[in-house]
């Protein structure tokens, strides 16, 4: 089992009827994206897994590893993949996996992305991939002086 920092075992058990997310990003973005959620949340990040991919990762293993995760999840309800950078290596990693139904993917990670689907856990996976690229854009803003 893949050891998550923030999370025991059981954070990535099988949540009742929500979509499986996974995260697949470049070393050090994911994980602390997945902990800072859980803080502001305060709540357990079921079904929620992350994958990290070093800049010197072996793609092959790392395509492996993204499989291994996926058989610990529930992936009844669908899978959302949230990546970091669109076209970057974890993107198009997770982009393979896309071949079984039910599976998605949202490019552009940032923490108001993340929680929004954590607040929409139990949306069908097409309403999920809208709430997460929405949650994404409406955390993006500018301030002037």
């Amino acid at each position: 089992m893949i050891q998550y920092p923030f999370a025991t075992e059981s954070l990535i058990k099988h949540a009742a009827m929500s979509v499986a997310l996974l995260l697949v990003t470049h070393k050090n973005i994911g994980n602390n994206m997945l902990m800072i959620t859980r803080s502001i949340i305060n709540d357990e990040l079921n079904n929620t897994a992350c994958v990290e991919i070093p800049m010197d990762a072996d793609i092959d293993n790392m395509k492996t590893q993204v499989a291994n995760t996926l058989t610990e999840l529930s992936t009844d309800e669908g899978v959302l993949f949230l990546t970091d950078s669109y076209g970057s290596t974890p993107c198009n990693i997770a982009n393979e996996f896309l071949v079984s139904k039910n599976r998605s993917l949202v490019s552009g990670l940032n923490l108001p992305m993340l929680i929004r689907v954590m607040n929409y856990r139990s949306l069908p996976l097409a309403e999920l991939n809208k709430v997460a690229i929405e949650g994404g854009q409406h955390g993006i803003t500018s301030t002037t002086s």
